[in-house]
């Protein structure tokens, strides 16, 4: 038996204003054929997960592409690239494989489509007609739709955020793929789409509120012998009509049912799943009292609302002209994007000093350049590191070149790409930076970096300026997602004129 499988995901963020052409799509890597195998085997991600699946069954892989990421709307052109690659493997290889197996994102969107992951799964439906089995495999901010879940026989999506379950969702997708093709399994799957945005800072599963509610929704699944139950968070950097929270449930029988009663019970949390979160003055002071409290290690910042793995640009400024204007010793800022001073520290070298406007230069309402005035280079860097977090660990990154300034007494990681924000304490190693001789480090994520940052941090403080990745939903001019929406619209009840979506292949 041979399946076909790959990956192909984009999370978009429709506020973010810089051009999300293939470059920028790609920047993260792509991989074409037997380069998946390489890059992917043995690594905690949704492809890592499908290979060991497929091993163990005894079952032969047909690789097609691979890429994954976060960042503005993508075009027309990167789209009908990406896809049409993905596809004519397909179809130069149609008649060998009997299932297709692949890892999609549930928040994608374009020029060409609201909804990149039916828009893909629509032109491999064209290639292998209606009637090949297809399961995928989600990120947890999916927003997924009716026609995600109609075009496929199975969508399956990680738990966790940080994301440290992604092979699990890839392994359990290629295992069902691999029971339906054998006869063992005649998988139904049910949509709930709920009137809701979740709080993507409350969306940490790690703590309370969302981990009893991952519990209950895991224990939910195990009690009622379901293949699989999932709460999608969604993804609220994007203005298209599918945004929102929802459920999917993939079972043998009663999938509806099950997904309703999740769903329902969720709603019912709804005022949990909300939370506000400083401005980086007030977070600097609370990282400063946190460091005066007893124990040992070092304070992270974490700046949310320009975060690149939400799809912002990573070249905001707001935390880090907070942080120089105190002039905190012991500090170190990693990173910011900005391709043009990288490369300039570059040019410079190492001992050399830079001026130039920094940051600021993309997204104007992450904050204004910063003026440098002969900032010194301490260090440089291609940029090339193994991620070493639990979420990612074995995985290669590149950020470019790297350059590591200081100014005052703050050091500052500049990058070429803003990839997917600071996972771990690669960004800073290459550099020559060891996290553990500072005491406040600040970054650009979510909760992603928690899974590395969390165990290791005397503590935690958030921050939240403007941006295009806040969680501030009050901030966004949305114009085309569904209304009324909680807790934009406060007064919205469920189940009202949402109705549950089911399809079954």
């Amino acid at each position: 038996m041979k399946i076909l499988f790959g990956m192909l995901g984009h999370e978009s963020s429709t506020f973010a204003s810089d051009a999300g052409d293939f470059k920028r799509w790609a920047d993260a890597g792509w991989s074409v054929g037997q380069e998946l195998f390489g890059k992917f085997r043995n690594t905690p991600s949704d492809l890592g997960g499908m290979i060991k699946a497929a091993e163990e069954a005894g079952v032969e892989l047909i690789p097609t592409v691979a890429v994954m990421n976060a960042g503005p709307k993508l075009t027309k052109e990167a789209v009908e690239y990406a896809v049409g690659e993905l596809t004519k493997v397909a179809k130069e290889r149609k008649g060998e494989y009997m299932g297709i197996c692949l890892s999609l994102h549930g928040a994608g969107c374009a020029e060409n489509t609201d909804d990149l992951e039916a828009y893909t799964l629509e032109k491999v439906r064209e290639v292998v007609g209606p009637d090949t089995p297809i399961t995928v495999s989600l990120d947890l901010h999916g927003n997924i739709t009716p026609e995600m879940v109609k075009l496929s026989n199975g969508l399956f999506g990680c738990k966790q955020y940080p994301h440290v379950d992604m092979a699990d969702a890839g392994y359990l997708a290629m295992k069902t793929l691999v029971r339906k093709l054998r006869g063992a399994a005649t998988p139904q799957t049910a949509l709930v789409q709920l009137p809701l945005m979740v709080d993507s800072l409350i969306g940490n599963t790690f703590n309370d509120p969302m981990k009893s509610i991952t519990d209950y929704v895991a224990d939910y699944a195990a009690k009622h012998d379901l293949i699989d139950a999932a709460f999608f968070h969604g993804y609220n950097f994007t203005d298209v009509p599918c945004v929102g929270a929802s459920v999917v449930v993939v079972a043998e029988k009663g999938a509806k049912e099950a997904a309703e009663e999740i769903a329902m019970h969720i709603w019912e949390k709804r005022d949990q799943l909300k939370g506000e979160c400083p401005m980086p003055d007030v977070a600097v002071d609370r990282a400063l009292d946190a460091l005066k409290k007893p124990g040992t290690g070092y304070v992270v910042i974490v700046e949310v609302s320009d975060n690149p793995g939400s799809g912002a640009p990573g070249n905001g400024t707001h935390l880090l002209r907070e942080i120089l204007s105190r002039n905190l010793a012991r500090t170190i800022f990693g990173f910011i994007s900005d391709p043009e001073i990288a490369l300039l520290a570059h040019k410079a070298g190492v001992g050399a000093v830079v001026s130039g406007l920094l940051g600021g230069k993309i997204d104007k309402i992450s904050g204004a350049s910063i003026e440098l005035h002969n900032a010194r280079v301490c260090a440089l860097s291609d940029g090339n590191a193994t991620f070493v977090s639990p979420m990612m660990e074995g995985l290669p990154v590149c950020y470019g070149k790297t350059a590591r300034l200081r100014v005052g007494n703050v050091e500052i990681i500049v990058t070429e790409f803003p990839d997917s924000g600071t996972i771990d304490d690669r960004p800073f190693l290459i550099t020559g930076a060891d996290v553990t001789q500072y005491e406040i480090v600040c970054l650009k994520g979510l909760n992603h970096f928690r899974a590395f940052f969390q165990p290791r941090a005397k503590a935690i403080v958030a921050t939240d300026p403007p941006g295009s990745a806040t969680c501030n939903l009050d901030s966004y001019n949305y114009r085309r997602i569904r209304r009324p929406i909680y807790p934009i619209d406060l007064e919205t009840t469920f189940p009202f004129n949402y109705k549950a979506q089911h399809a079954i292949n």
